[in-house]
């Protein structure tokens, strides 16, 4: 996502979508022109736990009913990134999968020590927010999710700006074409009831390689542990 997801406060979901509502109410949409296609990234996830995939396809559902021609997130793909370790959207000095082979090793001992002091967690996702890159669910903060960034932040050395981390949000839907009716998009949105909730046990390390996560391969779990075994 641009600029303005950056180091938001707790009331960012509002910041955001104030600062993207001239863009989209103008159409002026950046469409999804990689949807489907290969694409290399490594980054930390949080995968959509079952109850949370299912609450957010629900969200899915009802906008699909307003605005039927967005390109849709199936639920396997759901997930926030935690970490961009080799972003997808960033290029470097060498190949991804050569830095991957020097660097993975010691980002994944890394890692490993963090996600053992960090204990699980619950990510609730109560607004929808319309960007001019896509709709994103927006978690409520504080969340147990940026202060991990935190932490990472001080420990890891990571290339190119990996080190600056976005709001925490999912992706529900990319864009294909101009929305049929923005204003009343942003305006159901603003009113949503929208209730949906990650029940974070683990962190994925995965390889995407299909835009936007429609297929990945997982290099490494790790597995959170209870608040007691954390502390």
């Amino acid at each position: 996502m641009n600029e303005p997801l950056i180091a938001q406060d707790q009331s960012s979901a509002t910041a955001v979508q104030r600062w993207y509502a001239p863009a989209v109410l103008a159409n002026q949409l950046v469409m999804a022109r990689r949807w489907a296609k290969p694409f290399l990234a490594y980054n930390l996830t949080i995968r959509a736990d079952p109850e949370g995939a299912a609450a957010l396809s629900a969200v899915q559902d009802e906008v699909a009913l307003r605005e039927p021609g967005l390109l849709r997130l199936p639920a396997h793909a759901l997930h926030t990134t935690a970490a961009f370790l080799l972003p997808g959207s960033s290029e470097f000095d060498h190949p991804k999968d050569e830095l991957w082979h020097q660097h993975g090793a010691s980002w994944l001992a890394q890692l490993a020590d963090l996600a053992a002091g960090t204990p699980r967690f619950v990510l609730r996702f109560r607004r929808l927010v319309v960007t001019d890159v896509a709709m994103i669910a927006v978690a409520e903060e504080p969340n147990e999710l940026s202060a991990f960034r935190r932490r990472l932040l001080r420990v890891m050395d990571l290339p190119g700006n990996c080190h600056r981390y976005d709001l925490v949000h999912t992706t529900l839907f990319r864009y294909s074409a101009p929305l049929v009716d923005p204003e009343a998009l942003l305006k159901w949105t603003a009113e949503a009831d929208m209730h949906a909730e990650f029940d974070v046990t683990e962190l994925v390390v995965a390889r995407e390689n299909t835009f936007p996560f429609l297929g990945y391969d997982v290099l490494r779990r790790f597995e959170l542990p209870s608040a007691s075994l954390a502390s």
